[in-house]
């Protein structure tokens, strides 16, 4: 399956905190780590925010 086919399977929850001005964007829907590096990086380039993984920077495990 291709990346295009893929990235529509992908879910987002949006929660905005009007009292910092802050926005938290939860992605779901990702097969593997490779497909949601892939699709962080095009999503950031595209919005013109800089963008550096943390797994590009240092191996830290996943935390939840």
């Amino acid at each position: 399956m291709d990346n295009e086919i893929k990235n529509k399977m992908i879910t987002a929850m949006v929660f905005l905190e009007e009292t910092n001005n802050g926005l938290v964007i939860h992605f779901n829907g990702f097969d593997d780590k490779r497909h949601a590096d892939t699709f962080i990086k095009k999503l950031m380039k595209n919005s013109g925010i800089e963008y550096k993984s943390i797994l590009d920077l240092v191996d830290l495990p996943t935390l939840h």
